[in-house]
C-alpha cells in the first residue's frame, strides 16, 4: 500500500510538471534536421553533413534499414544504409569555387547511431564526411548549397569556417554551429528554427601550412527531453501501475486540453452563441474524445502501413485546415442566426410596443435558439480531428514493445481526459448562458441587457475568427 501511495504521489508530481515538459525531440517528433559544416583548407575543402531524425521519421527509416525484416538492425544493414544515405546526400550537395563545381569524395566511413527518444522509440543520427580539392591560387570564393528536400519540417543550417592556412575575408553564414551540429539545440530557437540551406564565403591563403581542413567536432548524442505520456508505455507493468498509468494518461489529456490552442475559447464561444443545452455540451466532450482517439489510430495505421509514402505532418496540416474551415463555417452560421434573431426581436417590439414597465420574457423573440445535433457533432469533430504527436508516439511505442492493448488504453484515457476538460467547460458555459438568459428575462440594467443580447453575435464572430486564423496559418505552413 505504501508503494502504491508513493507511485500515486509521483504520478501527481508528473502531472503538475507536464506543462514544463516538451516532446522527446526538442524540435518535435516529426522533424528531420540537417546541418552542413564546411571547412576551407589551403588545398582542400572538408564537408561534414549531419542528419538528425526525430522519432516518427526515424521509425519509418529504421524499417527500411532492417532489409531482411527480422526486427533487428545488423551492423551490415546499418553500414549499407549509411553508405547509401551518404551517397544520396553527396548527390544533393553543390560545392563551387570560382563558379567551378567541385567533385566531392567520401573522406571516411559514414556513421549512423540511434539515440533513444520518447517511449523507447529510437531517433536517427547520420554523419557523412566528404573532401574536395581546391583550385590553385591565392584565394577566391566558395559556395555550398544543400538541395535535399524531403518535405519534412526541421532545423537547417550551413556553416563555413577557415582551416589551417586560410583566412576568411567575408561570409554570409556563421563559422560555428548554433546547434553544436544538431546535438544541442538552443531553447530560444525551437519555435523559429533556421532554414538556411546555402552559404558562401571569400577566402585568402595566408601562407601557413596547408592541407585538408580539420573536421569539426560533431557529437553523436542527440539532445532530448522526456515525454510523460510516451514514457508510460515503456515502464514496468503491474495492475496498480496500469491503473495509475491510465489515471495519469487521463490527467495528461486534461492538461493537454488546458494548454493554449486546444479549443477552450472556441467551445465556450460556440455554446454561448448557439444557446446549447447541457446534454449537447456533454455530447460535445464525448465527440471530441472519440474523434481524437480515432484520428490517432488512423494516423498510426497509415504510418505503420506506408509511412515512407507520405508525411504524417502534412496529413496533420491538412486536417488542421479542415478543422479550421469547419470552425469558420460554424462561426458564420452563428453570426447569421444572431442577426436574424435580433431582426425578429426588433420587428416584434416595433409591431406592438408595451407602455407598461414590468419586464416579461417573449418566447417568440428567441426563435431559432438552440443548436442542432449535427452542429455539435461537427464542432466535436473539428476539435478532436487533429491527433497529438504524443498519442501517436504512444501507439508506435506500443507496437514496437508488444503492448498494443495497453497503448490503445492509454490513448483512450488521454482522449477521455481531453473530453472531460472540454466537456466540463461546455457544461459550465451552458449553465452560465442559461443563468444569463434567465436574468435577462427577469430584468437587468439596460446597458447590461444590451451587452447580453450582443453575446451571440460576438460569440459567432469569435468562432469564425478562430477558424479563419487556424485555416490561414495551417495553409501557410503547408505552403
Amino acid at each position: 500500500m505504501r508503494r502504491l501511495c508513493v507511485a500515486a504521489a509521483a504520478a501527481l508530481v508528473m502531472l503538475v510538471m507536464v506543462a514544463a515538459t516538451a516532446s522527446a525531440h526538442p524540435l518535435g517528433n516529426y522533424t528531420v534536421n540537417r546541418a552542413v559544416a564546411v571547412t576551407i583548407g589551403a588545398d582542400a575543402v572538408r564537408v561534414i553533413y549531419v542528419v538528425d531524425m526525430a522519432e516518427i521519421p526515424a521509425f519509418n527509416e529504421i524499417a527500411v534499414i532492417d532489409a531482411d525484416g527480422d526486427g533487428r538492425r545488423s551492423p551490415a544493414e546499418e553500414a549499407s544504409y549509411a553508405a547509401g544515405a551518404c551517397g544520396a546526400a553527396r548527390a544533393t550537395l553543390r560545392l563551387t569555387a570560382e563558379k567551378n563545381v567541385l567533385s566531392l569524395a567520401t573522406a571516411s566511413a559514414p556513421t549512423v547511431s540511434f539515440p533513444i527518444g520518447a517511449g523507447g522509440l529510437r531517433t536517427l543520427r547520420l554523419a557523412c564526411t566528404f573532401d574536395a580539392n581546391l583550385p590553385a591560387g591565392a584565394g577566391g570564393s566558395l559556395s555550398v548549397r544543400d538541395l535535399a528536400d524531403d518535405g519534412h519540417v526541421g532545423w537547417h543550417e550551413v556553416t563555413i569556417a577557415a582551416g589551417a592556412g586560410v583566412r576568411l575575408t567575408q561570409a554570409d553564414v556563421p563559422a560555428r554551429s548554433e546547434s553544436a551540429y544538431l546535438s544541442a539545440y538552443p531553447a530560444d530557437r525551437l519555435q523559429t528554427p533556421p532554414d538556411v540551406r546555402a552559404g558562401s564565403a571569400e577566402f585568402v591563403r595566408d601562407g601557413a601550412a596547408g592541407g585538408a581542413a580539420a573536421a569539426p567536432s560533431a557529437p553523436l548524442v542527440a539532445q532530448s527531453a522526456s515525454d510523460p505520456l510516451a514514457a508510460l508505455v515503456a515502464g514496468e507493468l503491474s495492475l496498480p501501475i496500469v491503473a495509475l498509468a491510465l489515471l495519469l494518461a487521463a490527467g495528461l489529456g486534461a492538461a493537454h486540453a488546458i494548454s493554449p490552442g486546444h479549443g477552450k475559447t472556441l467551445v465556450a464561444a460556440y455554446l454561448v452563441g448557439s444557446r446549447g443545452s447541457v446534454r449537447q455540451a456533454a455530447a460535445l466532450g464525448i465527440t471530441v474524445a472519440a474523434t481524437h482517439t480515432a484520428g490517432v489510430l488512423l494516423l498510426g495505421l497509415l504510418v505503420l502501413a506506408g509511412g515512407e509514402l507520405f508525411l504524417p505532418e502534412r496529413l496533420i496540416g491538412w486536417l488542421t485546415v479542415v478543422s479550421g474551415a469547419v470552425m469558420a463555417i460554424l462561426g458564420v452560421g452563428l453570426v447569421l442566426r444572431a442577426v436574424l434573431r435580433r431582426r425578429a426581436s426588433a420587428e416584434h417590439e416595433h409591431s406592438h410596443p408595451h407602455p407598461h414597465e414590468h419586464p416579461h420574457p417573449h418566447p417568440h423573440a428567441t426563435a431559432g435558439a438552440g443548436v442542432s445535433a449535427r452542429s455539435v457533432a461537427l464542432l466535436g469533430m473539428a476539435g478532436g480531428m487533429v491527433p497529438s504527436a504524443s498519442a501517436l508516439i504512444v501507439l508506435l511505442a506500443a507496437v514496437t514493445t508488444g503492448r498494443l492493448v495497453f497503448g490503445l488504453a492509454l490513448i483512450a484515457a488521454f482522449g477521455l481526459g481531453m473530453a472531460l476538460v472540454l466537456g466540463g467547460i461546455a457544461v459550465v458555459t451552458t449553465l452560465a448562458q442559461g443563468w444569463l438568459s434567465h436574468r435577462l428575462a427577469g430584468g437587468m440594467p439596460p446597458a447590461l441587457a444590451r451587452a447580453a443580447r450582443l453575446l451571440p453575435l460576438g460569440s459567432g464572430l469569435v468562432v469564425a475568427g478562430i477558424g479563419l486564423v487556424l485555416t490561414i496559418s495551417a495553409v501557410a505552413r503547408l505552403g
